[in-house]
């Protein structure tokens, strides 16, 4: 599942479970749902920050070279 679709999923659970209309053992299913779809977009957010990190560090080669060789 993607990111958005998660987190969407996630907004859609919180609400059913804020709504107080769901009873004690379907609220305790939502909030495992809920616990296992935090894990995975916060698994996915450590991934995007690694990718991240790597592009802006090769950005950061790529424009310090190009200044460097103007000089």
């Amino acid at each position: 599942m993607e990111f958005e679709k998660k987190l969407t999923e996630l907004e859609s659970l919180a609400d059913k479970i804020e709504s107080g209309s769901v009873g004690l053992e379907e609220g305790i299913s939502l909030y495992e749902k809920s616990l296992a779809l935090t894990r995975e977009c916060l698994a996915r957010l450590n991934e995007f920050k690694g990718k991240i990190t790597v592009i802006r560090k090769e950005m950061d080669e790529l424009t310090e070279k190009a200044f460097t060789e103007e000089l």
